[in-house]
């Protein structure tokens, strides 16, 4: 009896081993497949060389801040996730001020590459003289114009202190 208890152990072993290799693999999370369609901002430049895609995508979400500090002047760093890739060789990054009547304040053209999806902008410098407003909140947006409208691939929200 206690060799067929065994038995039925190892043979139950081996079928969850099987049955296990059969099912689909979890993919792994991937950078851009947990982040598309999302802005991270900070007031320091994102790092690299991260030793795994799950410690890349900790480190910048905590590195991400809502609020930015500065004094009539600010140097924002960007981390852009596109909801896909691009399929031109510019996005635009739009700045709305959501604080107001939702009015685009300024905008820049970014070169990217048709198939990219991740884009890393640092030392973007935003200050009164450009139309920001200390104590406002910001729409920010990568987006394409297509046909006339504007197609959003990516968006975040960044007070300015």
């Amino acid at each position: 009896m206690t060799r067929s208890l065994g038995r039925r152990v190892f043979l139950l072993a081996i079928a969850v081993v099987v049955v296990g290799s059969l099912l689909p693999r979890v993919a792994r999370a991937d950078v851009w497949s947990a982040l598309k369609g999302r802005i991270f901002v900070s007031d320091t430049e994102f790092g690299s060389g991260y030793p795994s895609d799950a410690a890349m995508i900790a480190a910048v979400k905590k590195q991400s801040k809502a609020v930015i500090k500065g004094s009539g002047a600010w140097t924002i760093n960007l981390a852009v996730f596109l909801k896909e890739a691009a399929g031109a060789d510019k996005i635009n990054i739009v700045y709305y001020d959501v604080s107001a009547k939702h009015e685009q304040v300024n905008f820049s053209e970014v070169a990217v590459k048709p198939d990219q999806k991740m884009v890393e902008l640092n030392g973007i410098a935003l200050s009164t003289d450009l139309g920001f407003v200390k104590g406002h909140k910001y729409d920010v947006l990568a987006t394409r114009l297509i046909g006339g409208k504007e197609k959003v691939y990516a968006k975040t929200t960044m007070t300015l202190k």
